[in-house]
């Protein structure tokens, strides 16, 4: 009958640490949503600095290909 103690501590233990965890993801979720945009924003200006680098790059070969 030893097993069944183990057992039965087991499985307290793993109820516990699943609604501890399902608390600490509710806490946490603003987290990572403010996180997340934060990470889009910075996608997004760097994509509008690499376009822009891209655009001024492209307009000024052309200036010196006329120059020239």
């Amino acid at each position: 009958m030893q097993y069944v103690k183990t057992l039965g501590a087991v499985a307290v233990l793993g109820t516990v640490g699943a609604l501890l965890l399902k608390v600490l993801m509710m806490a946490m979720a603003p987290v990572f949503a403010m996180l997340t945009g934060v990470l889009v924003k910075a996608l997004m200006i760097g994509l509008v600095a690499g376009l822009a680098f891209f655009l001024y790059r492209m307009f000024r070969r052309r200036q010196d290909e006329m120059a020239a």
